[in-house]
């Protein structure tokens, strides 16, 4: 974890700035992904106050923040690779911070709605610049094994949203929740601000240091005729399809299953969250940089396993009527929606090249959450809506279960990129 050129900059010079460059990054991560999802824990008492559809909550987690992360995070990363990487990922967390405050402010579906907005716009210059800061800073020997810790942080943030989230809702508010995690946020911009610089491009040992970053039609054309990225972008847009919905909407259906409050569900339901999904990022991560020194493909029999897991998880998730014996069963269910993180974003990385990381962490994002953070909730929440005359009260259940089923199509495109991801990796490489 301290693989640093030589050449970096002053505070880059030390054995330990490595590992508090990824410590920083981990801490983005986690305020990221807590700010994100904290609104699945908090959808029945902003129903009830805003007085707003399942529909609506599907388009305030899925399609008012995805289409504005996705289209948004490809120039933003343009710019993280032309103008600095560090600099941009600072911008990002203060606008999305302050738009998390502005959603606790809010008192309508349309103002929401808006801070939603502002809230994609500002996490899309999150996740890809932060992967390919880490990236400049381990090499690929280590690459999983970094954007494994960041991505543990990220599900630890997705805990923090469920138990702390709930918890806060329940003491002091659904509000009150949202103000918090802006102010964290606001905080880590300040040390991202005065502790992290960028890192040389040649600090990556495969790529030359006269590469430059080609133009976007360029980058498109380059990153798209590598198969296996391809069948990686379309397998992990399916497999989001189903994870994103039950990650948004699982809490509220144990709310109305179980007549249970954001807090209870939170505690529990989150606690075994975070049991299986912290623990599968880890492995994930680890088995990832191990394998891949076995064979290339090893990533994605990782995915494979995930998903395939997912499908008899979910089925048994809502079709279960003891929530008890339902927190049981749905750990294969958390497991999926966590073990494929690492992996998928170190390959991503691997299949990009230094010269175009955040440009193919940011590509790669915005086909995955157009399809799936997107239409995930979104469609669960329509189809919630549709079914409620014809199933009654288990309408979200079988909501849940149809998007479980994308998990299917997922898996197919990871065996196709199998093919090719030996040959696609060493061209990106040679980059």
């Amino acid at each position: 974890m301290s693989e640093i050129a030589a050449n970096a900059s002053p505070k880059s010079k030390g054995r330990l700035y490595a590992p508090w460059v990824l410590f920083v990054l981990a801490c983005v991560s986690l305020v990221n992904y807590y700010d994100r999802n904290l609104i699945s824990i908090l959808v029945e008492p902003i129903k009830h106050d805003l007085h707003i559809s399942d529909t609506e909550i599907g388009l305030l987690t899925g399609l008012a923040f995805a289409v504005v992360y996705s289209f948004v995070g490809v120039p933003v990363a343009r710019l993280a690779d032309r103008f600095g990487r560090t600099r941009v990922l600072t911008s990002a967390i203060t606008l999305w911070s302050a738009m998390t405050i502005a959603t606790g402010m809010t008192s309508s579906f349309a103002t929401m709605a808006l801070a939603r907005l502002g809230v994609g716009a500002g996490e899309a210059g999150g996740l890809p610049t932060t992967h390919a800061l880490a990236s400049e800073y381990f090499s690929a020997n280590r690459r999983g094994t970094a954007l494994g810790v960041i991505a543990f942080f990220a599900a630890a943030g997705v805990s923090l949203a469920l138990v702390a989230g709930g918890q806060i809702s329940d003491r002091f508010g659904w509000r009150t929740a949202f103000y918090v995690g802006g102010a964290a946020g606001l905080a880590i911009a300040l040390l991202m601000l005065f502790t992290i610089r960028d890192a040389p491009r040649d600090v990556d040992p495969e790529a030359p240091a006269t590469s430059q970053t080609p133009s976007f039609g360029s980058a498109i054309r380059t990153l798209w005729g590598r198969r296996a990225y391809a069948h990686l972008c379309l397998g992990l847009a399916w497999g989001a399809f189903g994870s994103y919905a039950l990650l948004t909407w699982t809490p509220a259906f144990f709310m109305r299953a179980y007549h249970m409050t954001a807090g209870q569900v939170g505690t529990s339901y989150g606690s075994v969250f975070a049991l299986s999904s912290l623990g599968a990022v880890l492995v994930g991560g680890l088995m990832a940089d191990m394998l891949k020194r076995w064979d290339e493909r090893s990533p994605f029999w990782l995915l494979i396993l995930a998903f395939g897991l997912g499908v008899p998880g979910g089925l048994m998730t809502f079709l279960v009527h003891d929530y008890k014996l339902v927190l049981l069963v749905s750990l294969p269910l958390n497991v999926v929606q966590a073990l494929w993180v690492a992996p998928a974003y170190a390959l991503v990385q691997n299949l990009s090249g230094s010269p175009l990381r955040a440009t193919g962490a940011a590509l790669f994002m915005m086909i995955v959450n157009i399809i799936g953070l997107g239409f995930g909730p979104s469609a669960v929440g329509l189809i919630s809506d549709l079914l409620k005359p014809y199933v009654g009260s288990f309408s979200l259940g079988l909501s849940l279960i149809i998007a479980t089923l994308t998990f299917v199509p997922a898996v197919i495109h990871f065996m196709l990129a199998t093919r090719t991801v030996r040959k696609d990796i060493e061209a990106a490489a040679a980059t």
